[in-house]
């Protein structure tokens, strides 16, 4: 018993200690709403599903994959830069540091609309063409982009509020704003509306989200002497210059980007290559392989705040952070996936129905390329902290053009479906190990230089 009782004590003393630290207690408040977010998207995919239909899901999946395409050209790293950024000059009470990074964040963004954004829509049903062999996905893309690129107000809510760390705030901002994202879409296509109505409602959520941003926004300019007002940002236009920031953030969109090819071209070349009800099933078995992420995914956001000031405290700091969150979020999200393969067949089949039970076999086979993801959950951050995103960048761009010339062998000897499989599987494992080696050497090398 006394053995027992040691174990016991000890296992208490160290989750006093966690729970002491206010990254844990935050990291649980991100996970609430984590849980509460995910809910909803399911919820709404189950329903678009359900009405949609098999080939018509996938038309909406093709839909949201232009956009995110889109967004790749239109994301310079404003939001990133912003985020790093601020986290050091709040942290330093630099109020006028703090006024010329959201200056930058909208000047930037105001920039990339006027020009890339609207060249985009513009265009979208051509590209459409091109890619899917369908105009009529780009028309409806057009309107879902306008709706994205007016996020920018919500975007600077939870930037604010996450480097403030409110995060309670956060949750309740980010839970609201989705719910009523994707209400007005699914009581359009509960109309009868179909992927018409999902894209018309999500703008029109968007601009009441816009409503929602700025009141909140003003209330926090008025109570905290730090964030100054959207009149000062604005005033503030000539003075802040582009360049100032620039290099900083693009350098981060441009790793983040990339990065989010991975999870976009599979869609896109099974679009141009297959049938739409085949991309359904895939889009199905992804997103549910993404639900052990409830759980870990707000390690991430949090990282984002906490390796740069862990690299102010010094090297040792920073390497354990890093490490130790990566361990426990990956055996967390291992164990998790596990449980998920277990309930795959009956959660599926109960909730999408027997049309989407391709989508069961895929599961399966594409776990291998997200299984030890979660030992990855701090790299993207680690990059910004330490000023490597070039590595990543390019680690990243020789996985793509590996994994594009083994879907092309692959397509060769078998189905479209197949091969795009294969490149998941194969991105998901050969990425990973070869961040991990670099960033290995990495603290190896500074280790050595001290």
């Amino acid at each position: 018993m006394g053995y027992f009782s040691k174990i016991f004590n000890l296992a208490k003393e160290k989750l006093n200690f966690l729970w002491g630290l206010r990254f844990t207690r935050d990291t649980l408040i991100l996970q609430v709403g984590s849980v509460v977010g995910t809910g909803l998207s399911i919820i709404a995919s189950v329903i678009y599903a359900r009405i949609l239909g098999v080939t018509l899901y996938g038309d909406y999946a093709l839909i949201f994959a232009l956009v995110s395409l889109v967004g790749l050209f239109m994301d310079w790293g404003a939001s990133y830069a912003a985020i790093t950024l601020l986290a050091a000059a709040y942290a330093r009470q630099d109020r006028q540091e703090i006024k010329d990074i959201l200056t930058y964040f909208f000047k930037l963004s105001s920039i990339i609309f006027f020009t890339v954004g609207l060249a985009a829509i513009i265009f979208c049903p051509l590209i459409s063409q091109y890619l899917y062999h369908n105009p009529a996905i780009g028309k409806l893309a057009r309107i879902v982009l306008v709706g994205s690129s007016l996020q920018i107000f919500f975007s600077l809510l939870t930037t604010l509020l996450q480097v403030m760390r409110k995060m309670k705030y956060l949750i309740i901002a980010e839970n609201v704003f989705q719910f009523f994202t994707i209400l007005p879409s699914v009581v359009l296509v509960l109309l009868g509306y179909g992927l018409t109505g999902i894209v018309w409602g999500y703008l029109a959520a968007i601009f009441c989200s816009i409503i929602f941003s700025l009141l909140v926004y003003h209330k926090f300019s008025r109570r905290n002497n730090l964030v100054p007002s959207l009149l000062e940002i604005f005033r503030n236009f000539s003075r802040v210059k582009i360049a100032r920031y620039f290099s900083f953030g693009f350098f981060m969109a441009l790793d983040k980007n990339i990065s989010s090819l991975f999870g976009l071209l599979p869609l896109m070349i099974l679009g141009y290559l297959a049938t739409s009800g085949e991309v359904a099933n895939l889009k199905i078995a992804l997103a549910y392989l993404t639900l052990p992420n409830i759980l870990v995914s707000p390690i991430s956001r949090l990282l984002q705040v906490q390796l740069p000031k862990a690299k102010e405290a010094g090297v040792k700091d920073l390497k354990a952070n890093f490490y130790n969150s990566s361990v426990y979020s990956g055996l967390i999200f291992v164990f998790l996936m596990l449980g998920s393969l277990v309930l795959a067949p009956f959660l599926i089949s109960t909730f999408y129905g027997s049309q989407f039970d391709l989508s069961i076999k895929l599961v399966y086979p594409l776990s291998l390329s997200v299984i030890f993801s979660g030992f990855a959950i701090g790299l993207g951050s680690l990059y910004r902290t330490i000023g490597k995103n070039i590595y990543s960048v390019i680690i990243n761009i020789i996985n793509i053009i590996i994994g594009l010339v083994l879907v092309f062998v692959a397509r060769k000897f078998t189905s479209p479906l197949v091969s795009v499989a294969i490149l998941i599987i194969y991105w998901g494992t050969f990425a990973l190990g070869m961040h991990m080696m670099y960033i290995r050497n990495y603290f190896r090398k500074l280790k050595q230089e001290i």
